[in-house]
């Protein structure tokens, strides 16, 4: 979309103007509506052209600071971003005199998977993170923060992305000291030289009263859950990759969990010969159903049969599929699903790895998957000699066709698998990771405490993190699919 669509013809005023302690006041219950020709009442510019009613970002330098300070308040901005651009909408924070390294800050980028910031728009930086992608560039959109006591909310287009109330002692790594609660200024401001970022009408609510705390009952601070704040600080992406709407779980529900455990979801249907999802019609039926909700959207692909019963059009809008090598047919033509027993068939236990292993190396080097899941999985009848039948010679040639097929490795927190041993061996040969429950229920969602533990022992960094390609590098597309099925 051209920009002079945007403006309609409007020219551009280029203002400088000094940043000032004084200012108007928004008074305790009183509302304004900052955007119709008040931003320059209510908003310093710096280095940041007006048309009209709106105020170009254009320059990392380019911000708009409020002239005012508020401490319960509710902000809702309409933005408009073009590619490349990120920036930030921070609150409590000071104009350069009083202090930026003080407050929160919410991430405003819309770029997709793999370019710009892995953060995206509506994430609460370093605390509640947010790396799904809710808003695409050149659309005009609505951010809308809330401030109520210690309670911290963000919104896109009326989703809540983001979540956080800060307990009376908020533990911060070095560096995030600042990071609390108070009273300060709104600063909205561009972080990329590339792009821009329109600023359309704003509103601003000051709330009458202070709210009361509220004590957060959902987040558990343990030792898991103080890994997630840490990782959270630290800028690591943690999502949980493997999701499912099973046992009557719902969207709202698995990203209420998310919020209040700090990281997101990405959530599949199983899609295959005698799944729910069969065909193209049913697999772009649930693509539509999810489009708007703020998780990834994922193809869990069931069955080697799966490469015959959709299209490469249909499987490419989705962020990223995925596979596991626990549905297959042996050589006695027997089609196997290794959770079920009844349909297990191990004759003989160093045959049926060997059969194991080249199903994997078959499907991760034909099949366009994007991660390996649920893996080195083992039927229950031999679950109980993994270390003796995992073989480093095993590991290493699993480790290989992921390396040669760009495939990621997740670590799945309801099977405990893969080993710390194989792990460590796929992180030495460059394997990218992600993290996965494949929860069976609403019951069963858990807080990847296996997948946390496996991070810290093996030293995986957020560099060593899987994140979606982008919507014209999808792997199907690229490399077809097979010819015929590998298993």
């Amino acid at each position: 979309m051209k920009l002079e669509n945007v403006f309609s013809g409007l020219s551009a005023v280029m203002l400088v103007m000094i940043f000032t302690a004084c200012g108007p006041q928004i008074k305790k219950g009183e509302s304004i509506q900052a955007g119709k020709g008040l931003v320059q009442r209510y908003w310093n510019v710096n280095n940041a052209a007006l048309r009209g009613d709106t105020v170009i970002l254009g320059n990392s330098s380019d911000r708009i600071v409020s002239k005012f300070k508020v401490r319960d308040f509710m902000l809702s901005v309409n933005l408009f971003t073009t590619q490349g651009a990120d920036g930030t909408l921070a609150f409590h924070t000071g104009t350069g005199e009083d202090g930026e390294d003080t407050g929160y800050s919410v991430m405003i980028n819309n770029s997709d998977y793999r370019q710009g910031s892995p953060e995206k728009t509506g994430s609460l930086t370093r605390i509640r993170n947010n790396y799904v992608r809710t808003v695409h560039d050149d659309k005009w959109f609505n951010l809308r923060l809330e401030v109520r006591g210690n309670h911290i909310c963000t919104y896109v287009n009326d989703k809540i992305i983001s979540e956080y109330r800060q307990p009376n002692n908020p533990a911060r790594v070095e560096g995030l000291e600042g990071m609390i609660l108070s009273d300060g200024r709104l600063v909205l401001k561009k972080t990329s030289n590339a792009g821009q970022i329109l600023i359309g009408d704003i509103r601003i609510e000051s709330f009458d009263t202070s709210m009361n705390m509220e004590i957060d009952t959902t987040f558990i601070s343990d030792s898991t859950g103080e890994m997630l704040t840490l990782l959270n600080q630290l800028g690591f992406p943690v999502i949980d990759y493997h999701g499912h709407l099973k046992g009557g779980l719902t969207v709202a529900e698995i990203c209420s969990h998310g919020r209040a455990m700090g990281y997101n979801y990405g959530i599949a249907p199983n899609c295959g010969l005698n799944f729910p999802v069969t065909n193209d019609s049913s697999l772009l039926a649930y693509y539509v159903e999810m489009a708007d909700e703020p998780v990834f959207k994922a193809m869990q692909c069931e069955g080697r049969e799966w490469i015959t019963l959709f299209s490469p059009e249909v499987i490419a809008r989705y962020d990223y599929i995925f596979t596991d090598a626990m549905t297959w047919t042996d050589h006695k033509g027997r089609r196997m699903r290794l959770w079920i027993p009844e349909e297990t068939f191990v004759d003989q236990e160093q045959q049926f790895m060997e059969m194991l292993v080249g199903k994997i190396e078959a499907e991760l080097s034909q099949e366009p998957v994007d991660v390996y899941v649920n893996p080195t999985y083992l039927p229950e009848i031999i679950a109980g000699d993994y270390d003796r039948l995992w073989t480093p010679e095993r590991m290493d040639r699993v480790i290989k066709v992921l390396v040669e097929n760009d495939v990621a490795l997740e670590i799945n927190a309801r099977f405990r698998i893969p080993s710390l041993a194989f792990v460590k061996r796929a992180k030495a040969a460059g394997v990218k990771f992600t993290l996965g429950t494949n929860n069976a229920g609403n019951t069963d969602l858990g807080r990847l405490e296996y997948s946390l533990q496996v991070i810290r022992k093996a030293g995986i960094t957020a560099e060593d993190m899987f994140f979606p390609r982008p919507s014209g590098d999808k792997k199907v597309l690229i490399k077809g699919l097979p010819a015929k099925i590998t298993g």
